[in-house]
């Protein structure tokens, strides 16, 4: 099995193991951000575009602010792992880049680790703010350039650089969002600083 952006080492290695630990505690500590901030006071219907085995959906699914949590991956193997560990999440296989849900559909749309991995982010983003209902949140998180994940500039082309993707300043990701029409409420680094995360409303 190659490695996967959301998979570090083989499964079953040492390595494998405690990277898994550290994405259960890194999505714990994101989905009660999302769930204090994102949510209102009715059930949310909430969406992971760029899911990966989608640990934060299965989590964010079993809270009474969820009315439902789905996990949108392109990655058929990565959404398999998501539907053995979660057998009911719905987990859809599609191209972030073109959702396969109706416009304004969504109350809460989100991703963490996602948007540094894509050629055009700003499209990606698009296609988020366009299934995000009017009044809706918006959360995206990436690695942070003056976090542990900084020194990704200087090694960007070795296949550590691609693994990690780009780095971004909290700047940047607002302005990202600012021109997605989106309006910023709020920013979070998490994870020990490794990741920067904006939330904002549509």
């Amino acid at each position: 099995m190659g490695t996967k952006a959301w998979q570090l080492g083989a499964p079953g290695t040492v390595v494998y193991r405690f990277y898994d630990g550290l994405r259960k505690r890194l999505n714990l500590k994101l989905v009660e951000y999302l769930l204090s901030a994102g949510t209102g006071s009715e059930p949310s219907k909430v969406l992971e575009a760029g899911s990966g085995p989608a640990f934060a959906s299965s989590i964010l699914a079993r809270d009474r602010r969820v009315a439902m949590s789905i996990a949108v991956d392109i990655d058929l193997e990565a959404l398999r792992e998501a539907r053995r560990r979660d057998p009911l999440l719905p987990a859809v296989v599609a191209d972030l880049m073109n959702l396969p849900f109706r416009g304004e559909s969504i109350d809460l749309t989100w991703n963490s680790s996602t948007l540094e991995h894509l050629d055009a982010p700003e499209v990606a983003l698009a296609e988020m703010t366009r299934v995000t209902r009017r009044g809706g949140k918006l959360f995206v998180g990436v690695p942070n350039l003056y976090g542990p994940l900084g020194f990704q500039r200087w090694i960007a082309n070795s296949s550590a650089g691609v693994w990690i993707g780009t780095v971004f300043h909290r700047g940047e990701l607002t302005d990202l969002l600012r021109n997605a029409g989106l309006n910023p409420l709020d920013s979070v680094f998490y994870f020990f600083r490794f990741f920067v995360g904006v939330l904002a409303q549509k």
